[in-house]
């Protein structure tokens, strides 16, 4: 065998080696998790605000995530006095609220940012008879999460918030 044919089978050689192991590389720079610490929630008014830091992400990358939360509402009709009548019509939901956006990695592999949940207008929770008004009176978020439609992480935020 000439040097030649030698020197072309090692270049050859060195050159699927390099693919097969360019080829093996992760299409993220780690893998994605929430950052515990730095994923909370907490009231605003009866909003709930989900701040999160999502890390493990590849740089640049566009992100899907989504904030869920269950939330039980109750609304009643209020007279014009302010006052909630003897009689009063009242309704209770039970669901689940989300609310999703769209962000983009920095070049540490990481997103941070913030998603509101919002609860249903007591207009569309209720009808009240002329005269009274649709007001919601107290509510509970619970069973909170955050996901990562894209990559898939996942995160259940401990507690529940009463207004």
């Amino acid at each position: 065998m000439s040097i030649h044919r030698i020197a072309a089978a090692a270049a050859a050689a060195l050159a699927a080696v390099a693919l097969a192991i360019g080829g093996a590389a992760p299409a993220y720079a780690g893998s994605p998790h929430f950052i515990k610490q730095a994923t909370t929630a907490s009231l605003d008014g009866t909003s709930l605000v989900v701040d999160f830091k999502e890390a493990g992400l590849e740089s640049g990358s566009v992100e899907t995530i989504q904030a869920t939360a269950h939330l039980d509402a109750t609304y009643s009709c209020v007279n014009g006095g302010g006052n909630v009548p003897v009689d009063a019509k009242k309704t209770t939901i039970s669901s689940d609220v989300s609310e999703s956006g769209t962000f983009t990695a920095g070049k540490n592999g990481n997103v941070t940012g913030s998603l509101t949940l919002s609860v249903p207008a007591a207009a569309d929770a209720l009808d009240c008879p002329n005269g009274q008004t649709a007001t919601l009176i107290s509510g509970t978020w619970s069973d909170i999460s955050i996901e990562d439609l894209t990559s898939g992480a996942f995160l259940a935020i401990p507690g529940s918030f009463s207004f």
